[in-house]
């Protein structure tokens, strides 16, 4: 049997759709529920410190994006690693890095979070938006309380107690990571098993010497899936991925100073914002996906949507800019296989962590030379807009481009 045969016998991707995917929609929930509650409470933590100390928004600003630009970056070089290794244990070693907080956060949030997009992307795919939703929205049910929580905790035992007790939190994280498998497909692994025994020494010598002839760049350009980044639409979605993820991200973890600074909230009445501004999340993120689902809407025109209403929402009160963020991580990944999606996931995550830790500091920087976050609202919400018009203009070129291309054909 020659190679060519083997290919067209090679079984189809098998999606559950359920099944043990929803015990990894649990454990996914768990993970993040578990790591991801530093970050929101960061502000509250410490920005009576920052006061003290004097240090500027810009400054603020390339801390927080700082960790999220690492968590960015790591993603694109755990990409590779996902496919030696497996998702349990890249999902291990980033739980551990993240416990132990500092830098250490961002690169261990890089590493176990590209984990959990692979696996909700192996076992769905029919229902792919009500998984991601019910995965996202359960990762949202740790910020209605904990900012309370940390609240209250500072007020009794201090700042070091408060970020020891939720390290202790992050540990939990390790039992979601054991529970992450991959995918059995119970009605191919046999024909597997006969399609490797009858080629088990065809062409060997041949392979050999197509990996010795393999140069350094085509291995890392295979390994990183870089061939993507000749698909122009990708490329754009990137991009703008890229630049609305940075804006808006840095008004969701500069939104507790925004509100000491603008509104003059103690820490108690920020804590109950961000538990009030959690709350219209989760209703966002159960409403709009599944509404998506039942309408058969483009994952990217949900985003565009979001951006938009966010940016609207963003010029009134600051609080509902958080909605913008909804679809992330499905749009990463829209029109892709099932093989593409680690690679796919971790160059948009490269490009977005170098973005991140540009445009971040710009717009707080925009804060320390006006003296108000005023304008860096207002410039957050042009970068978002501004994506928009880009996916606009792009979307109309394509749909135009069509007709052209059937005419060629057709004569």
């Amino acid at each position: 049997m020659d190679s060519d045969q083997v290919k067209q016998k090679k079984p189809e991707v098998y999606y559950p759709d359920g099944g043990y995917g929803w015990v990894i929609i649990g454990a996914i929930i768990l993970i993040n529920v578990s790591l991801l509650t530093l970050i929101p409470c960061f502000g509250i933590i410490f920005s009576a410190e920052f006061k003290e100390w004097g240090i500027t928004a810009a400054e603020t600003s390339f801390l927080l994006h700082l960790q999220s630009s690492l968590f960015c970056c790591f993603g694109f070089f755990t990409s590779p690693l996902l496919k030696i290794y497996g998702m349990r244990k890249i999902a291990f070693c980033g739980s551990c890095l993240m416990s132990l907080v500092s830098i250490l956060t961002g690169i261990g949030q890089g590493t176990v979070m590209p984990a959990t997009y692979l696996a909700t992307y192996s076992y769905f795919k029919k229902r792919l938006t009500i998984a991601t939703s019910l995965s996202v929205t359960g990762a949202s049910m740790a910020p209605i309380f904990m900012p309370k929580v940390t609240d209250i905790l500072l007020s009794h035992f201090g700042r070091k107690i408060t970020i020891l007790f939720l390290f202790i939190i992050s540990l939990f994280s390790l039992i979601g990571c054991f529970l992450l498998k991959p995918v059995e497909n119970p009605h191919t692994a046999d024909e597997e098993q006969r399609l490797r025994s009858e080629n088990k020494g065809n062409g060997k010598t041949e392979d050999k010497a197509t990996k010795k002839s393999q140069s350094i760049w085509s291995i890392l350009f295979h390994a990183f899936d870089l061939h993507l980044l000749q698909d122009v639409p990708f490329v754009l979605i990137v991009f703008g991925l890229g630049v609305t993820f940075a804006s808006e991200l840095n008004i969701i973890l500069m939104l507790q100073f925004i509100l000491q600074e603008l509104s003059l909230f103690e820490r108690s009445e920020t804590a109950i914002a961000m538990s009030v501004m959690s709350i219209s999340d989760i209703l966002g993120r159960l409403v709009v996906p599944m509404g998506a689902h039942y309408f058969d809407a483009p994952p990217k025109l949900m985003y565009g949507v979001a951006l938009v209403v966010a940016s609207m929402a963003r010029t009134v009160l600051a609080l509902w800019s958080q909605n913008a963020t909804l679809v992330f991580a499905v749009i990463a990944v829209v029109g892709l296989t099932k093989e593409k999606v680690a690679g796919a996931n971790g160059i948009n995550m490269f490009f977005t962590g170098a973005v991140s830790l540009v445009i971040g500091p710009l717009i707080g920087l925009v804060h320390d030379k006006t003296h108000s976050y005023t304008y860096a609202l207002h410039s957050s919400s042009l970068l978002s807009l501004f994506c928009v018009t880009l996916w606009i203009a792009e979307a109309t070129y394509e749909k135009k481009r069509k007709p052209i291309k059937g005419q060629e054909n057709g004569v």
